[in-house]
């Protein structure tokens, strides 16, 4: 099966007014195309670090890459420019945050949300990032999305909102998601019903693909 990522012996640090923080110390695994692969630990153990740190959302400083590689289609993204990494980042890369709530701008429109990172990586008009947009609001079951597309972020509920921040990460169609825990925020009953809609779009895009 071929490998999209492979991190090896990573170990991420922060400077702070108490000292050096080792946050991630020689973490190492790979994933493989079409594999879902799941990191456990504790509150605090830095899933969230080694998460961000495959996205480069580490500040630097105070954050700091101490050693290891994160190599993703032969490039190590350790290594990368700013400029280099927001191609990759949300087009080949892309990541659904812990919190719904914070993830999402309250000042502009769903649509307009949606479709920034389609006319950012993709080369779509308007109109056709719309399109794209309202087709990613329907594969993630958001109803009447064409009207829901002009609505603002406090006119969903908590759960819809968390489908909106995955139809978000996934509208340029990266290879690799990353979920940082996308269901903390929510009661049990709209937890199951996001992991049953991970499921439902793995396989969707499997097809897809193949």
């Amino acid at each position: 099966m071929e490998k999209v990522l492979e991190v090896k012996d990573l170990h991420v640090s922060f400077k702070t007014y108490g000292g050096e923080v080792k946050a991630v110390r020689g973490v190492t695994f790979d994933l493989h195309k079409g594999e879902t692969l799941a990191i456990v630990g504790e509150s605090g153990c830095g899933k969230s670090v080694t998460s961000q740190s495959i996205m480069r959302l580490i500040p630097e400083p105070p954050g700091r890459f101490d050693g290891g590689s994160i190599v993703f289609k032969g490039k190590d993204l350790t290594k990368l420019k700013d400029s280099e990494m927001r191609k990759i980042r949300g087009s080949d890369i892309s990541m659904i945050f812990q919190d719904p709530m914070t993830a999402l701008n309250p000042t502009l429109t769903i649509g307009d949300q949606l479709t920034e990172g389609i006319l950012q990586h993709m080369n779509l008009s308007k109109e056709q990032a719309k399109k794209v947009a309202v087709q990613m609001l329907d594969l993630v079951g958001i109803p009447s999305p064409q009207v829901r597309l002009k609505q603002y972020t406090h006119q969903f509920s908590g759960g819809m909102r968390q489908r909106i921040v995955i139809a978000m990460a996934l509208v340029c169609q990266p290879e690799v998601l990353i979920a940082d825990e996308p269901t903390t925020a929510l009661d049990v009953t709209i937890q199951a019903q996001i992991l049953e809609l991970f499921r439902d779009i793995q396989k969707k895009q499997a097809s897809r693909l193949s």
